[in-house]
């Protein structure tokens, strides 16, 4: 089995897969920098428990981190519960992409992983869009070439900032909206934020048709509040959940040979 970490700054998610690519197990955890390892292992060790598999039935580890801090944490982790030596996506790594930006050290590891798996399954030119702590847009062109990213604040850290900084909006939970226009608070936000966001990806998606001079361009949307957007969003997307760990599993194949078990 081929386990894949995908270390955020809000959530570590994790995934099992076969030996062919298939997804078996899928969790997560709340990324926390001052847990211990031996917490990490104890969380780690009752999800393989709660699914029915064991921590020796993973031959491989690879991981895709954008928390440096939790990355030599989990690092210990793998070491110490699954005996395996984790791939970290990063310089030195293969990845099959023709990364056109300034800096390639940049461009963060779960957007690599969500290219290459787009790459492999899409059509060109795409775009990626990934709906975590941060919105995020990665843009491949006809040629394969990854020319460029969009960094946009997150949906939770909007409202978040929004409730934070004006006195009379209070703290709520993200619900579908029950109309575009809200007749109380809590309403008024929700649909702002749903439908100020999917308006944003209508019209970035509207840009790039012109950056790239089409008028047609794959649109996949990945990440945790992906699906609450999607259906608000006038443009066709692709919802691909599991699109970071088809990655990962892509960049595992490509670099099994640097992975190994640790007697």
């Amino acid at each position: 089995m081929i386990l894949t970490i995908d270390i955020g700054n809000s959530r570590i998610s994790i995934a099992l897969l076969d030996k062919e690519g298939k997804l078996v197990l899928s969790s997560s955890l709340s990324s926390v920098e001052n847990r211990s390892d031996d917490e990490y292992i104890v969380l780690l060790r009752g999800i393989f428990d709660m699914y029915g598999f064991k921590p020796s039935s993973v031959e491989s580890v690879i991981v895709a981190s954008v928390v440096p801090p939790l990355s030599n944490v989990i690092e210990r982790v793998i070491l110490k519960l699954f005996r395996c030596k984790p791939l970290f996506v990063g310089p030195g790594i293969k990845t099959g992409l023709d990364i056109k930006v300034d800096h390639h050290y940049q461009v963060g590891a779960d957007l690599v992983a969500n290219t290459v798996a787009a790459s492999a399954a899409y059509p060109k030119p795409f775009i990626v869009i990934d709906m975590g702590t941060a919105t995020t847009v990665t843009a491949v062109n006809e040629k394969g070439e990854l020319c460029g990213v969009i960094i946009i604040p997150g949906v939770q850290i909007a409202l978040d900032a929004l409730s934070e900084n004006a006195a009379e909006l209070p703290q709520i939970s993200l619900t579908p909206p029950k109309g575009l226009l809200g007749t109380n608070t809590v309403d008024a936000m929700n649909s702002g934020i749903i439908y100020g966001t999917a308006c944003m990806i209508d019209g970035l998606i509207d840009r790039l048709c012109d950056e790239f001079k089409t008028n047609k361009i794959t649109a996949i949307a990945t990440g945790g509040l992906a699906s609450l957007i999607i259906p608000y969003c006038k443009h066709k997307l692709i919802y691909s959940p599991n699109l970071i760990f088809d990655g990962l599993y892509l960049i595992y194949k490509m670099n099994h040979k640097k992975s190994r078990r640790v007697n």
